[in-house]
């Protein structure tokens, strides 16, 4: 026996979530609702299966491809233009030369085919219909029939008046070929509207009464509520996860914070990290490779997969599609629907009902209502002192990073040429080759230098005559900083990170053809022409008869290379330490080596803490000077050095 899957719905009633994902594609626990019904199938011995499909077939297609990893062979039958239920079937006509079970790809169950398939060959009647007792029947397809269980009448969808049976069409048939006699080729033609209430009449239609579960996965709230009854195993399914709390199932490599609390019925993908002392509520589903941070609760919410939930955050009965990034302090309503690929800014609420389409960003502070439009908001922009700031892989992505480096480039004519580098680490390297790629297309040439410190690449920018630069590092270990500089390596301006955002959000970037695009170039630097141009602005002879002793923590080879440079042209010694943490062990160094004075730098060089040997300690950054009192600039024996950068 032969089985078909109608697999061709747009799913309009699960809209947004249905914007990128086919309806039979929605995910149930992680597998497709259409995964189900295929194995139901070769579970009661049918593994020749057509699958008419439709909207977005290519998911389908690419997903379950020939079916041999499920033990069936499929075959797919386009319903182009959409045929009706009927119609799409007549599309295999002679694929399905014998008896044929079909079956819609857009439910849930797991009757029992093989019984029914025996009540078929019993009746010999062209069509066998399972049917099922509903507690409210306006939504189907009513089905009276008779003690012989032979269909008397069919009403599709009928009013409260017609209702004389709470019996209903499932959308699960068994067929015979002569069926296609009764369906025109190429026309629209319904199953339900057309074919069945004339077999009514013909005696050639009965119905089978299953016992078992059955859902049609049609509106939000049957979507959830099948994810629900897999969790309470109100249907024979098995769970592929391991159940390592009563009901509470788990894949491999979770990662649960300390003092998190898990209560059951619920589910965690593979991959997903939940956050120390969040609370996962009965009834949550969390997709795979997700995570939920820390002091986060989730009350009977389902979270696809790949999806980021910040700290603090309060989901409560919504859903949240792949990809999607919830940022810190967010609160989600009952009922409330977010799409793939969004973006939810910080202390954001958004309320009940509240739907967010694919893609949609929403600024911090913002209140989204039902309809899901932003109510208020008062968030600055993401392009802050030229610096852009986030964590790698959670709002710093590829596909960010390539959009950023296309909004920048704006900024400059065709044929330009900007300077990129990045700190020695392997991610931002990556992000590197992401943002000179990207820039290429809009015609604009890159310059690449070797890993270095950032205050070198400022000075190259201005040596090499580029019109711009990129400086990309990881600070505290987990947060990648984009620096964006203008010509002589100066920060943009007000002006140019606006122009920079507006670019981002609108997406009007241009392109140029394959001869316009950017190329890239290999650049050395060399450290011994920045060392002598800084010191042309010092006065070297007065520095040098001070003979001055420095206490300098380590920090990366190129921080130290380049300082050992300087100093030693200046008349400096040296005393390297393995510290900068604890200040009153770097005064006691001081005191113990007889140092003038000491520098305490952060990992990549950009931040430094100034000692003198008053106790003093002063603090420095990129863009900011030392603020040092007069008193103390006037005092005899002590020097205060400026940034090692030029301007």
């Amino acid at each position: 026996m032969k089985g078909v899957i109608l697999a061709g719905g747009k799913g309009r009633r699960l809209r947004p979530l249905t914007c990128n994902t086919p309806k039979p594609m929605l995910p149930l626990l992680e597998k497709p609702v259409l995964e189900y019904n295929i194995e139901l199938l070769r579970q009661h011995g049918i593994r020749e299966i057509a699958i008419t499909v439709q909207y977005m077939s290519t998911a389908i297609k690419q997903y379950f491809g020939d079916g041999s990893k499920w033990g069936v062979n499929l075959y797919y039958f386009e319903d182009s233009p959409p045929l009706g239920t009927a119609g799409s079937i007549k599309q295999a006509e002679t694929f399905l030369d014998e008896t044929f079970v079909v079956i819609s790809g857009d439910a849930l169950t797991d009757f029992q085919i093989s019984e029914g398939i025996t009540f078929h060959e019993q009746k010999k009647r062209m069509v066998t219909m399972f049917v099922k007792e509903v507690e409210n029947p306006l939504s189907f397809g009513l089905v009276v029939m008779n003690k012989e269980q032979e269909v008397t009448r069919y009403i599709e969808k009928p009013s409260w008046n017609e209702v004389v049976s709470n019996i209903v069409n499932t959308g699960i048939y068994i067929m015979e070929p002569e069926i296609f006699s009764y369906i025109p080729p190429r026309e629209f033609f319904d199953f339900s509207q057309d074919v069945f209430p004339l077999l009514a009449n013909k005696n050639a239609l009965f119905a089978y009464l299953s016992e078992g579960y059955w859902l049609d996965i049609g509106t939000f709230d049957q979507y959830r509520q099948a994810q629900f009854d897999l969790l309470t195993k109100k249907l024979q399914v098995p769970i592929p996860y391991t159940e390592v709390l009563p009901m509470v199932w788990m894949g491999e490599g979770v990662t649960i914070g300390k003092g998190t609390k898990i209560h059951g019925p619920s589910f965690i993908g593979e991959g997903a990290k939940i956050g120390a002392r969040a609370v996962i509520e009965p009834y949550s589903i969390i997709g795979k490779n997700s995570v939920v941070s820390s002091y986060s609760h989730l009350q009977k919410s389902i979270v696809f997969a790949n999806a980021h939930i910040g700290q603090y955050c309060e989901l409560l009965e919504t859903t949240i599609g792949e990809h999607t990034m919830v940022e810190d302090d967010v609160t989600l309503f009952q009922k409330s629907i977010v799409a793939d690929h969004c973006h939810i800014g910080k202390s954001t609420v958004i309320k009940q009902k509240g739907k967010l389409w694919p893609y949609k960003a929403i600024d911090s502070y913002s209140v989204v209502g039902s309809a899901g439009v932003q109510e208020s908001e008062k968030s600055a922009g993401w392009l802050q002192k030229s610096r852009i700031v986030g964590r790698g892989n959670v709002e710093i992505t590829p596909q960010f990073i390539v959009k950023v480096a296309m909004a920048y480039g704006s900024l400059f004519a065709k044929g330009e040429s900007i300077l990129i580098g990045s700190q020695e680490h392997i991610e931002t390297t990556s992000y590197k080759n992401l943002f000179l790629h990207a820039i290429h297309g809009i015609g604009i040439h890159t310059m690449e230098c070797k890993e270095m410190n950032e205050s070198l690449f400022q000075y190259s920018i201005q040596d090499l005559q580029c019109a711009g630069g990129v400086f990309i590092q990881v600070e505290n270990e987990k947060e990648v900083v984009i620096k964006l500089y203008g010509k002589d390596g100066v920060q943009l301006t007000y002006k140019q990170q606006k122009v920079i955002e507006q670019v981002y959000m609108s997406e009007s970037f241009y392109y140029v053809c394959e001869k316009e695009m950017g190329r890239n170039k290999l650049v050395h630097v060399s450290l011994h022409d920045y060392i002598e141009a800084v010191l042309e602005r010092i006065d070297i002879e007065e520095i040098q008869k001070q003979k001055f002793h420095l206490l300098i923590n380590k920090r990366n080879d190129m921080l130290q290379n380049l300082l050992m440079f300087f100093l030693q042209r200046l008349g400096c010694t040296i005393t390297w330490v393995y510290a900068g943490e604890q200040k009153d062990h770097v005064k006691a160094l001081m005191k113990s080596s007889k140092a003038n004075m000491a520098l305490m730098f952060s990992e990549q060089g950009n931040y430094f803490e100034l000692y003198d040997n008053h106790s003093n300690i002063y603090q420095g950054t990129d863009f900011e000077e030392v603020d040092i009192p007069d008193l103390l600039l006037e005092s005899a024996g002590n020097i205060y050095p400026m940034s090692l950068k030029l301007g």
